[in-house]
């Protein structure tokens, strides 16, 4: 019933295991929902923040009637809801998180007020007296953005869907000062002590200085983790990969927050002595919160922030304060480690030019791809998940869509440039240097990642391919060698690459490898069938084969270029050289011919008058 309903920031999407932050940010979205199908849905894996944020930030608070307490240590759930009863406060329900067992309770507890709170100070004072009566909660529940995930529980505990809380009759009857501690504001409160306890051991002279001093700062240019850590109160997480880490410290780690900044629209610049406001934290097109002084004009991301003002001479020292005091931290495993230490050594063998000496004429025919194939290979290491993430090979699996390769590289200003990757793309899983992926072969929680990250393509269904990078034993090497040598014979070239290509080439298992999305089609009946050719591009093909024909029955020979001059004009020369390209290999085996570069006995035997020694097609007389 539309009456019962409370306002939260929700998201439905449920999860098997804990999901990462970003996935479910994505989806959190202001929600009118009914107790009771809340706590089915937390109970299956889906997320909530109990406030109304219009963005992502505390800053953001809006209103909240909801309360939610966490409990990850040194609490069971019978003994904290008993607790809660004997204080006269029923909660509406309560439901174990992702990482509960038995033998370590963890689990959520939720209570709602008998009205919305629109005020933010009065909010926080609610939060911080049920923490501090019921006891043994999680810091970081005090803070106004908190987002609780679900869990896997699938039964919710003690429900009590129309039980309230009146917020003036809990403040009034447990309020006291010890509570202030789980007040997110009262971090001005412990500066002023800190400061005065710094002041006690020297440089009274200072005492006025040190009072409006900026503590967040003074600790970051000091490498004070623990007093960060603390007045931060980030809740742990866990990242499976380098690059999930780097989205979240980017695009979710609060920098105005950070430096304590109230305002962070308009403030004095914290890098140099500034008396008039000339710096202010935004959010660029891509999502990724940057801080600029223009008096400077400096912009900074958060690690190169903390880099400056901790005058930091190690990045990788920086990134290492950074994670302590958020308290993050990436998963690693020996399989990782042997994954990150096989791609290191493919890297080192490309940069070095050692290839060129394993596969010559693979190092040759990818000449123009390298930088693709190294973008991609310091992807793949960057996407390192658990094992849980390997194909069946054990080989590293990982998405990317070819317009972020692009972007990586440099080269997304052009859809021609976007385009020509996708081609290198295609050479290099024909040499095996890198595999790309069915979905059947895609682990499960990936193949969802993936889709939920880049979207699916309602037209037709397609999604982000999945490639897999294979280690370079001998066998492997000989492989991608023997790939080489059979792309050279075949005369590929990479303008021609394509489905048709391969198709008429090689046949439909080749074709079907290189595009496991485009394999199948459906025909005029509706029923799904292996994709062919199409009938415009047989069609252009048989009159290629019929100038080459022609041309070598009047004078023994035929170029290229007399094809797309002949039938540039019909089919237009574009579309008649890209088509020749596609299409020669299948013509060449399926007449005799073959091309090759026109010699001096050649040139005297067809009575060809051209400079140079042109590529010409004549008839294979094995």
């Amino acid at each position: 019933m539309s009456e019962n309903k409370i306002k939260c920031t929700f998201s439905a999407v449920r999860h098997e295991r804990k999901p990462e932050p970003k996935l479910v940010q994505m989806d959190l979205k202001p929600t009118d929902i009914t107790i009771e199908d809340l706590a089915d849905a937390l109970c299956n894996g889906a997320s909530f923040r109990p406030a109304v944020l219009y963005g992502r930030k505390a800053s953001d608070w809006k209103q909240q009637q909801l309360f939610g307490l966490d409990f990850d240590h040194n609490a069971t759930i019978e003994e904290k809801y008993n607790k809660a009863l004997s204080l006269g406060l029923t909660p509406c329900f309560l439901y174990t998180t992702f990482s509960h067992n038995e033998n370590e309770h963890k689990f959520r507890m939720i209570f709602c007020n008998d009205s919305v709170i629109n005020d933010g100070d009065y909010r926080d004072k609610l939060q911080a007296t049920l923490m501090g009566i019921i006891g043994d909660v999680d810091v970081v529940c005090k803070n106004r953005d908190r987002l609780f995930y679900g869990g896997k529980g699938k039964m919710v505990l003690y429900p009590a869907y129309d039980s309230r809380i009146n917020a003036e009759t809990v403040i009034e009857k447990y309020w006291d000062s010890e509570y202030e501690q789980y007040i997110p504001t009262s971090k001005q409160k412990s500066k002023s002590k800190l400061s005065s306890s710094k002041r006690d051991k020297g440089d009274t002279d200072n005492e006025e200085h040190n009072l409006n001093e900026n503590l967040h700062v003074k600790a970051i240019k000091e490498h004070d983790v623990e007093y960060l850590r603390k007045t931060l109160a980030h809740e742990p997480i866990e990242f499976e990969t380098k690059n999930e880490f780097w989205d979240y410290i980017y695009s979710e780690l609060d920098i105005a927050e950070l430096i304590d900044i109230d305002d962070p629209r308009s403030f004095c610049c914290i890098l140099h002595d500034d008396h008039n406001p000339s710096a202010n934290i935004f959010t660029t097109q891509n999502g990724i919160l940057k801080y600029r002084c223009c008096s400077e004009n400096l912009t900074l991301n958060i690690k190169q922030l903390v880099e400056m003002l901790g005058d930091f001479k190690s990045e990788y020292k920086a990134i290492q304060f950074i994670m302590e005091i958020y308290n993050l931290s990436i998963k690693e495993s020996q399989w990782s480690i042997e994954q990150r230490e096989n791609i290191d050594m493919m890297i080192s063998n490309i940069t070095l030019n050692k290839f060129k000496e394993l596969c010559p004429q693979a190092d040759k025919n990818i000449k123009y791809a390298k930088d693709t194939f190294l973008m991609m290979l310091s992807i793949a290491r960057n996407n390192i998940y658990s094992e849980k993430f390997s194909n069946n090979d054990g080989e590293i699996v990982f998405f990317v869509t070819t317009k972020k390769l692009a972007e990586c590289l440099g080269k997304s200003y052009s859809q021609s440039k976007i385009d020509k990757i996708g081609k290198y793309i295609k050479m290099l899983v024909y040499h095996d240097l890198i595999r790309i992926l069915d979905d059947e072969q895609v682990p499960k929680g990936l193949l969802y990642k993936a889709i939920k990250y880049s979207g699916t393509d309602k037209r037709n269904g397609r999604h982000v391919n999945f490639y897999a990078i294979p280690s370079w034993v001998i066998q492997q090497l000989n492989t991608i060698e023997d790939n080489g040598i059979r792309w050279k014979d075949k005369g590929y070239r990479i303008g021609g690459v394509s489905f048709d290509m391969f198709y008429r080439a090689e046949g439909f298992d080749v074709a079907a490898s290189l595009y496991p999305q485009y394999k199948k089609q459906k025909n005029e009946n509706g029923k799904v069938v292996n994709r062919t050719t199409t009938q415009a591009s047989d069609e252009r093909t048989m009159k290629i084969s019929e100038v080459i024909l022609n041309c070598i029955q009047k004078k023994g020979y035929c170029t290229e270029k007399e094809v797309i001059g002949i039938l540039g004009k019909q089919y237009t020369y574009k579309v008649t050289e890209l088509q020749l390209k596609r299409s020669l290999n299948e013509i060449l085996d399926l007449y005799g011919l073959k091309k090759v570069k026109a010699n001096k006995s050649l040139k005297e035997q067809f009575s060809i008058k051209s400079e140079g020694y042109p590529n010409i097609i004549i008839e294979d007389f094995k």
